[in-house]
């Protein structure tokens, strides 16, 4: 190998050792700003804690499709399940409650 090479080696080796340095001193500046924070403010771990359960829809998926035989259902959602496969959907679609009254009228 070149000296030069050898040179820009240890070169990125000492680069890769300040590089780690700075991250953690940074990194306890960073816990300790954290800290004067939640001090400032009265504020526990717990009070950190991002409940995400409530940003979702919630609402079930209702199905669309039933396997007349076993009685099994699939939403429509993700892959579709093998009793479905390589035949048409409308066989297999549930009436919803809003579908029966439509058909009430005809």
């Amino acid at each position: 190998m070149s000296s030069r090479v050898k040179m820009l080696k240890q070169q990125l080796a000492q680069l890769d050792e300040r590089l780690l340095v700075a991250w953690q001193q940074e990194q306890q500046a960073a816990i300790e700003h954290v800290r004067q924070v939640m001090n400032f403010f009265n504020l526990v771990p717990n009070q950190l804690r991002v409940d995400r359960r409530g940003t979702y829809n919630t609402k079930p998926i209702e199905m669309k499709y039933q396997d007349p035989i076993t009685g099994a259902t699939w939403s429509g959602r993700g892959r579709a399940p093998s009793w479905i496969r390589n035949r048409s959907y409308d066989d297999f679609l549930v009436k919803q409650p809003e579908d029966v009254g439509s058909d009430q009228g005809r």
